[in-house]
């Protein structure tokens, strides 16, 4: 292609060395060889600045992604290439670019690297593709690489380890489940590799089966579910037969995670330590890395026990460890020009992102520090490829302006995502994955953490053991009956619920306690228990419809009465395989009354006992004067949402009412907003539709609130402010 004074355009998959390849060649012939991530935003005369640099320098670019530039650029793109090869094989000196005489050095050359058919890509013009020459890039031999790589490292069984590693991954594309974060690919096969290098230079006595098992271990284990992990167990067992891995001495870095832990009210479960220890690991082999996985999976937990135990450990001198910043963002609450950077459309001035700015700084800072970007947020195929020249083995982040920022040695880049539907194999192939799921810890830590930091002060000493022993007994039938038998209109998690139900006890408890007088001491169990069932009916058995409520009823008097068959062979109830039933060994204090349902009663707190929601209403006569379409008829369902709502909105709880169209949520709200003390709290009401954008909830949020000092905004000092969104999923 050089010799025809065309340029090379290798395509393939993920993974298969496309810029690699160019970068060789340029490394071969000593010309310099500028790899450049394109992105949507570039436009002909960014491009027209790169060509007129590489003609006058005879340097080499190497355009990665090429097909994400939008059509209309591409086509005027051709006409600028064009211009250069006809200058070079005029053999001219100098030559009319756009309108300016520039001069040409021969060796100058460009090669675009595409990956095929993923979204935001276009399809090249056919002017364009006769300008480049296509190479096919085939799947590389990974035994062979990974061969030489591992005698590079000073392995002396390299071949058998390097065919027992590409055995691993084949066997694992085969037999575990396919999920969207899990990739096989050449860079995978390099992370591994990476890790069996650095633990052959800390431990060169140690047998290489151990140090090879050991470095495919710590770079997959992490991303695994938890049933492909005994899967994943079984191909090792076959591969490496009565290898033995040794512990690993991780207990200074431990003492420090238990101890943060304490600190932050966490609880130190043994799973949770173990996600915290490989995603320390994860960092050690890969620059960027993902944590996927469901909310309360400890995404953000594990970072920021993490962080606090390294800096300890660093100001202890312990480990070799360094102090760590982080720096976080949310990608997806700013436009794409905001977060890399734009140019004015009129006068062409260049205004700096956000993630640019943080990149800069934690790359000039040449303290010993490191360095996280955090980016919580949802990954999808466009914001994110713009990082694919960071994340590889490039390490630069490429502007718009035509500006690159390298990325530092101790720079990581970490993602916080719920799944990766969205995010090409590309973006996949080039981070590390660990994936948490929250049936690792379920709902008993959050708990405990709860009662130590939320109750002390809304319960008298012995309340607690009885709070713990109505958990223990309700709770989990409660919820797997939900799930087996009844329909939710707005799908919640199961910790979501149990967090609910604390939420409201916690504020009930709070009132209930902190009444004129104090309580007696016969009442403390009744208000407890009273308060326990009354917030598990609206939180567990809130999010189902009018049938649902019906069978949770019935369900919770038959648990109630302690009549549901206690074994896991029951047959009375379905809630799955396996679930006892707990009974305690007190029965309740205020029993339910036997007419209607469970939801058509209210725990009257200063009587300790259940009262008709209507019975706590009075009647009043409708006035005449009022327009038809504002008179409200109070139901049982105005006074339990209004007053679930002003309960939750005192206690500064967030709240969010679901129901089909027509069922008077936004009255219901509007009315208990009005109902607010003027003097105590503001309101802000916002509607969305498809066209809102991140942007203008900020600006109508912000209009509407005082400036205190840089950066911090609030209501009036001394009042709360209750934003209403209406129509939150449009």
């Amino acid at each position: 292609a050089i010799h025809r004074t065309r340029g090379g355009a290798p395509a393939g998959p993920a993974g298969t060395g496309k810029t690699e390849t160019t970068k060789d060649l340029s490394k071969a012939l000593a010309i310099q060889c500028v790899v450049f991530n394109c992105s949507d935003g570039l436009d002909y005369k960014a491009m027209g600045k790169f060509f007129k640099g590489l003609a006058c320098s005879g340097a080499w670019a190497c355009f990665d992604e090429f097909n994400r530039i939008e059509l209309e650029v591409l086509s005027v793109v051709a006409q600028q290439v064009l211009t250069i090869i006809r200058a070079k094989a005029a053999k001219a000196k100098t030559f009319m670019f756009e309108g300016v005489e520039i001069r040409l050095v021969p060796t100058c050359n460009s090669f675009i690297t595409m990956n095929p058919g993923y979204a935001g890509r276009s399809e090249l013009p056919d002017n364009l593709k006769a300008l480049f020459r296509d190479v096919a890039m085939m799947v590389p031999d990974y035994a062979m690489i990974a061969e030489i790589m591992l005698y590079s490292y000073g392995y002396l069984e390299a071949r058998s380890m390097a065919r027992k590693l590409v055995q691993t991954y084949r066997l694992c594309s085969e037999q575990l489940s396919s999920q969207d974060h899990y990739d096989y690919g050449m860079r995978a096969v390099m992370s591994v590799l990476r890790a069996a290098g650095n633990l052959k230079r800390s431990f060169p006595d140690t047998s290489e089966d151990v140090l090879m098992l050991r470095a495919i271990n710590d770079v997959n284990l992490p991303k695994f579910l938890d049933q492909d992990v005994p899967l994943f167990g079984g191909i090792l067992g076959d591969l490496f037969p009565g290898v033995k891995l040794p512990t690993v001495d991780y207990d200074n870095l431990r003492a420090a995670i238990v101890d943060n832990c304490a600190a932050m009210n966490l609880q130190p479960l043994e799973s949770f330590i173990v996600k915290i220890i490989q995603l320390y690991e994860m960092i050690i082999v890969r620059h960027g890395l993902m944590l996927v996985g469901l909310s309360f999976g400890m995404k953000t937990a594990a970072s920021r026990v993490l962080q606090a135990a390294l800096s300890d450990l660093s100001k202890k001198g312990l480990n070799n460890e360094f102090n760590t910043k982080v720096y976080t963002l949310n990608p997806k609450s700013v436009s794409m020009g905001q977060l890399y950077g734009c140019e004015d459309a009129v006068s062409k001035e260049w205004t700096d992102g956000v993630l640019p700015v943080l990149f800069r700084n934690a790359a000039r800072d040449t303290s010993p520090d490191r360095k996280w970007v955090m980016f919580d947020g949802p990954v999808d195929a466009i914001w994110i490829e713009n990082m694919n020249t960071v994340l590889d083995d490039n390490k630069k982040l490429c502007l718009v302006s035509g500006e690159i920022i390298q990325l530092s040695e101790q720079m990581t880049m970490m993602f916080e995502v719920e799944d990766l539907a969205v995010a090409s194999p590309a973006t996949v192939s080039r981070c590390g994955m660990v994936y948490v799921e929250p049936s690792q810890i379920g709902w008993r830590p959050l708990q405990a953490s709860w009662m130590a930091a939320a109750l002390p002060g809304a319960l008298p000493e012995d309340g607690a053991a009885r709070v713990n022993a109505l958990f223990g007994w309700l709770v989990d039938p409660c919820v797997a009956f939900l799930r087996r038998n009844c329909r939710e209109l707005a799908p919640t998690a199961d910790i979501g619920l149990v967090v609910s139900l604390m939420q409201l006890s916690e504020s009930l408890l709070r009132e209930g306690f902190a009444a004129k007088g104090g309580v007696a001491e016969k009442d403390v169990p009744k208000l407890i228990d009273g308060v326990f069932v009354f917030s598990l009916i609206w939180s567990v058995g809130g999010t189902t419809d009018n049938e649902g409520r019906a069978l949770f009823s019935g369900f919770l008097r038959k648990l109630l009465d302690q009549s549901v068959d206690k074994s896991p062979n029951r047959k009375d109830y379905d809630l799955g395989a396996g679930l006892v039933v707990a009974y305690p060994d007190f029965k309740l204090s205020v029993a339910l009354p036997k007419e209607g349902g469970v939801h058509d009663y209210m725990f009257d707190l200063a009587k300790a006992q259940w009262q008709h929601w209507m019975d706590t209403v009075k009647v009043e006569p409708l006035h005449e004067s009022l327009p038809f379409n504002e008179i409200v008829v109070q139901t049982v369902d105005t006074v339990r949402y209004a007053y679930l709502m002003q309960l939750l909105v005192a206690h500064r709880k967030h709240l969010l009412f679901v129901g089909p169209t027509g069922t008077g949520k936004t009255v219901y709200v509007k009315a208990g907003l009005d109902a607010l003390d003027k003097g105590m709290y503001t309101s802000i009401e916002t509607a969305f539709s498809a066209q809102t954008s991140a942007n203008q909830v900020q600006d109508i949020i912000d209009a509407k609130l005082d400036k205190r000092r840089k950066g911090v905004y609030g209501p009036p000092v001394g009042k709360r402010c209750v934003v209403f969104v209406d129509d939150l999923n449009m």
